[in-house]
């Protein structure tokens, strides 16, 4: 299934090929360089997925993460990183990330926890609206 998804990095190899690589699967993909300018994006439309670098210059992706939370709640977000630590990892799941991985310049690697986090907002998605019509009747 088709899904809009933001990447935000400082790499610009790396945000490219998850953009290339991305969009062969048919999903509507925007790149970021920092995490200001992925808050700006947003703020005007929210993404079904959003991959986010633990290290930027400026805003890190744990604070662009705390204020995605709180402005879109719902937002799913990847955290990735190539220099995590365990301290970081706990604080972006606290925080409501849905997953934290390692970068890796094999983009296979990342893929499936791409689909799975997909399907998890495909099912919330259908909870939600089952929900909303049993509240409906």
């Amino acid at each position: 299934m088709p899904a809009s998804i933001y990447v935000a990095d400082d790499e610009p190899v790396l945000l490219n090929a998850l953009v290339k690589r991305l969009s062969q699967n048919q999903h509507k993909v925007r790149a970021f360089k920092a995490g200001d300018e992925l808050l700006a994006a947003v703020e005007k439309e929210l993404p079904d997925l959003i991959l986010l670098d633990l290290k930027m210059p400026g805003r890190t992706g744990i604070e662009t993460l705390g204020a995605i939370r709180a402005n879109a709640r719902d937002a799913v977000v990847i955290i990735l990183t190539a220099y995590g630590t365990v301290e970081e990892a706990v604080e972006a799941m606290k925080l409501g990330a849905y997953d934290f991985i390692i970068k890796t310049v094999d983009l296979q690697l990342v893929e499936p926890v791409i689909n799975r986090a997909l399907e998890y907002l495909a099912l919330r998605r259908q909870v939600g609206n089952i929900a909303k019509d049993k509240a409906d009747h």
